[in-house]
C-alpha cells in the first residue's frame, strides 16, 4: 500500500472519529433537551371547592403491566386492569412520588404535578389561574388552578430538581458522597489490576504504580478529548510506546473489553431475582431478556476459554464491522488459550470493579436521602444503567444514566431524586477521579510531558492494523 493511500486512510479514520464524537455530543445534548422539555403543561382552572373534594383524584394503577406485559396480553387475549384507580386526598402526595396522579376535570382525567402542590407529604396549596401565585388550599375560593403535567420524557422540571438539591442535608450528604468516591476509587485500582493481569498474560511486565498513573491519565483524556483518544486510546499509546509490542498490548485491551462485558452481564443476572422492578417497563424488559443475557454470558465465557470453537462465526456475520469485531475478539482470546488462569482472575476483577460502581451509586442514593428503596434495587438499577451507557451513543453516557435511573427508580422515589443519583455519578467519575490524571500528565515531564501530536500520529499509523474496533467504553472502567 502506498504512502499516499496510508495517509488517506488515516485521514479518513480521523475524520470518522471526529464525526462519531460530534454525533455522541449531539445525542447527549438532544437527550438533555428532551429531559427538560415539556409540551402542553401549565395551569388548569377549576373551582376551589372541587379541589377540596376527595373524589377528584386518581393515580396510575400499580397493577398495570409494562410494555412486555401489555404485548403479552394483546397476543393472549388477557384483560388488562383499569389504567387508574381512585386515591384519597391524604395519599395524593405519596402517590405522586411513586407515579402519575390525575385530577378528574369535566369528565376527563388530567395528569397534574402533585408534588408542586404538597408540603410535608400533604396536599397544601393550589395556584392562581395564571399559575404564578400559590394559594393555601384551606383558604382558596373561586377559580384556582392545578399545574398540569405536560408531555415530557421525565416528569420533572428545573424547579423540582432545585427543590431536591436544596433539601439535601450536608450531614448526610458528605459522608455518603465520600464513601461513593472511595469505593469507586477501589474499583479503579481493581480495573488497573485486571489490566496488569492481562498484560502479564502477554508477557508484558510493568510496574503497577506506573500502570495506575497511565490509567488515570487515560481517564483525564476521556473527559477532554473525543473518543479516539480516551482511556483505551491512551493506554494503548503509552504501553505500545514503551514496549513496542503493539499486538500484545492491543490484545490485552480487546480481551479486557470482552471480560468487562461478561462481568457486567453476570452481575445483572445475579441481582435480578432480588429486585421488584418488573412493574417498570425497563425493568420488565430487562427481566424478559434474562435468557438472552445468560446465553451471552455463557457464549462469552466459552469464547474466552475455548476460542478455537468459534473461528467459523465471523464468516457467517453479514455486517462487516460486527464480523471484524468478533474475529478480533476470537484472535485476542486465542492468545490466552494457554493462560486461562489469567482470564479467570481478570474476570473476578471485572465483577469486583462492577460491584464497586454499583456501590458508588448506592452511596449517591444515600447521600440524597432516598428512603424506602431496597439496596438490591439500587444496585440492580446501577448495573442496568451501566449496560445502557455501554450501548447508547452518548458522550460518557451522560443523559443515558439519568434516564435509566428515572425509568427504574422513578416510581420508588421522585423523578428528580432518581435523576440526581445518576447525575452525581457523572461528577464523581469526571472530576475527583479523572482530574488527577491531568495533574499527573503535567507534573511528570519524563513520562508524559514530551508527548506531541506527531508522536500520537506516528504511533497510530504504526498500530492502525492492530487496533480493535471501537465498540464503546469498557463497562467496568
Amino acid at each position: 500500500m502506498s504512502k499516499e493511500t496510508n495517509s488517506g486512510a488515516r485521514a479518513s479514520k480521523g475524520k470518522g472519529g471526529l464525526i462519531k464524537g460530534l454525533f455522541k455530543l449531539l445525542v447527549t445534548v438532544a437527550i438533555f433537551a428532551a429531559i427538560f422539555a415539556e409540551f402542553g403543561g401549565g395551569p388548569v382552572p377549576l373551582d376551589a371547592e372541587m379541589a377540596k373534594t376527595a373524589e377528584l383524584f386518581h393515580r396510575a394503577n400499580p397493577a398495570m403491566p409494562g410494555i412486555v406485559g401489555k404485548v403479552k396480553a394483546k397476543f393472549t387475549g388477557a384483560s388488562l386492569p383499569d389504567p387508574t384507580v381512585p386515591v384519597s386526598r391524604a395519599e395524593v402526595c405519596r402517590a405522586g412520588a411513586e407515579g402519575s396522579v390525575y385530577a378528574e376535570l369535566g369528565g376527563e382525567l388530567v395528569r397534574f404535578k402533585p408534588l408542586r402542590h404538597c408540603t410535608d407529604d400533604a396536599l397544601s396549596h393550589v395556584y392562581s389561574t395564571d399559575g404564578e401565585s400559590r394559594i393555601p388550599l384551606d383558604q382558596a375560593t373561586g377559580q384556582v388552578a392545578l399545574l398540569k403535567q405536560g408531555t415530557s420524557l421525565v416528569p420533572m422540571d428545573m424547579e423540582d430538581l432545585w427543590a431536591e438539591v436544596t433539601s439535601v442535608e450536608l450531614s448526610t450528604f458528605l459522608p455518603w458522597f465520600l464513601f461513593a468516591m472511595l469505593i469507586k476509587l477501589v474499583g479503579i485500582f481493581a480495573n488497573v489490576f485486571r489490566w496488569d493481569i492481562l498484560l502479564r498474560g502477554q508477557g508484558i511486565h510493568m510496574r503497577f504504580k506506573y500502570l495506575c498513573s497511565t490509567y488515570f491519565v487515560g481517564r483525564y483524556f476521556g473527559i477532554v478529548t473525543p473518543s479516539t483518544m480516551g482511556l483505551d486510546g491512551w493506554r494503548l499509546y503509552d504501553t505500545i510506546n514503551r514496549t513496542r509490542k503493539p499486538v500484545e498490548c492491543t490484545t490485552a485491551i480487546a480481551v479486557e473489553r470482552v471480560i468487562g462485558l461478561v462481568g457486567l452481564l453476570a452481575v445483572i443476572l445475579l441481582f435480578m431475582p432480588f429486585t421488584d422492578l418488573e412493574s417498570r417497563s425497563l425493568g420488565e424488559l430487562a427481566s424478559a431478556m434474562k435468557i438472552p443475557l445468560a446465553a451471552g454470558v455463557l457464549f462469552s465465557l466459552f469464547l474466552l476459554l475455548q476460542p478455537a470453537w468459534f473461528k467459523w462465526i465471523p464468516r457467517m456475520i453479514p455486517v462487516p464491522k460486527v464480523a471484524n469485531f468478533v474475529e478480533s475478539a476470537i484472535e485476542s482470546a486465542t492468545a490466552y488459550s494457554s493462560r486461562r488462569g489469567h482470564l479467570l482472575l481478570a474476570l473476578g476483577c471485572a465483577v469486583f470493579g462492577q460491584l464497586t460502581t454499583m456501590l458508588m451509586y448506592f452511596g449517591n442514593a444515600m447521600a440524597l436521602g432516598i428512603e424506602g428503596v431496597p439496596m438490591a434495587e439500587i444496585l440492580y438499577a446501577s448495573a442496568v444503567m451501566t449496560l445502557g451507557t455501554f450501548l447508547a451513543p452518548s458522550a460518557s453516557g451522560e443523559g443515558v444514566r439519568e434516564l435509566v435511573f428515572v425509568a427504574l427508580l422513578g416510581g420508588k422515589t421522585t423523578a428528580a431524586k432518581a435523576f440526581l443519583v445518576g447525575h452525581l455519578g457523572f461528577w464523581i467519575e469526571k472530576l475527583p477521579l479523572s482530574i488527577p490524571g491531568g495533574i499527573l500528565l503535567f507534573k511528570q515531564p519524563d513520562a508524559y510531558h514530551k508527548v506531541t501530536h506527531e508522536d500520537l500520529a506516528k504511533l497510530k499509523a504504526e498500530t492502525a492494523l492492530e487496533t480493535p474496533p471501537d465498540v464503546g467504553d469498557d463497562p467496568a472502567a
